[in-house]
């Protein structure tokens, strides 16, 4: 990377360094996540030039390594989250902080992420926001989960998803099926044999459409990705999920 790099940035994340300055983290364009040392910002003098997540801005740093130096930040939007939309909020920068990697440059993944900040800001719904945003993300990172199709390991090909048919899922291979669904009672005994979540085919074939109207595809969805997120967060649970929990509702 040059020493010196100026372009557009969303603050992530803020903690306090040493006695008067703090580092931020940053999602930009061209650089992806960085980290950079903003100096003075906690001192009397400077409380007005301090930054805070959801800041969109342009932002200028120098030097090399790991941490960088910000030499200066400009603000041009303060995004403004209120109630679950905050909670939302929080859960999408925590999920960039965990899952991205620094310094990997991904212009797609810095729109998508303004444009589902943009969804809450405006008061969208949160739960379709969030699970386009998951889906985004994983496309992004090359791990998109195949909507497709499901694997057949007795005969080694796969098979389209059927929306009569119950399945599993692992993020190695995808889904599999468990068997044609006939009715409730199978779904629980499938889910006690086999001791995975698992999924209707016809709640999947409308994820994959990302058509989220439907309450029961919102909550199959929400489960699909936790567990497709699962080996990119490891064990370590999400500050942002348990402030959302213990909110007026449980919508994320």
């Amino acid at each position: 990377m040059k020493s010196r790099l100026h372009e557009p940035a969303l603050v992530l994340h803020v903690r306090p360094y040493r006695e008067t300055s703090a580092i931020v983290q940053f999602l930009t364009p061209g650089q992806g996540r960085l980290a950079g040392v903003m100096r003075g910002i906690r001192s009397a003098k400077q409380q007005r030039n301090a930054v805070q997540p959801f800041y969109l801005g342009t932002v200028t740093l120098s030097g090399r390594g790991d941490l960088l130096t910000v030499n200066q930040f400009e603000l041009l939007h303060f995004i403004e989250l209120s109630g679950e939309g905050l909670y939302a909020g929080f859960y999408i920068l925590e999920l960039l902080t965990r899952v991205l990697r620094e310094r990997e440059a991904d212009a797609g993944i810095f729109r998508q992420t303004l444009s589902a900040l943009e969804i809450l800001e405006e008061c969208g719904e949160i739960e379709p926001c969030l699970r386009n945003f998951e889906l985004d993300v994983l496309q992004q990172l090359g791990l998109a989960i195949p909507f497709n199709h499901s694997v057949d390991p007795d005969r080694g090909g796969a098979d389209h998803i059927e929306p009569d048919h119950l399945y599993g899922y692992t993020t190695e291979d995808g889904f599999y099926a468990l068997g044609k669904l006939r009715g409730a009672a199978d779904e629980d005994a499938f889910e006690r044999e086999v001791r995975v979540p698992t999924f209707k085919g016809a709640d999947l074939i409308q994820i994959g459409r990302r058509n989220f109207s439907d309450p029961n595809v919102r909550r199959s969805a929400k489960r699909l990705l936790r567990r497709a997120f699962k080996p990119l967060l490891g064990d370590r649970p999400l500050m942002s999920r348990a402030m959302f929990l213990s909110g007026p509702k449980n919508n994320g």
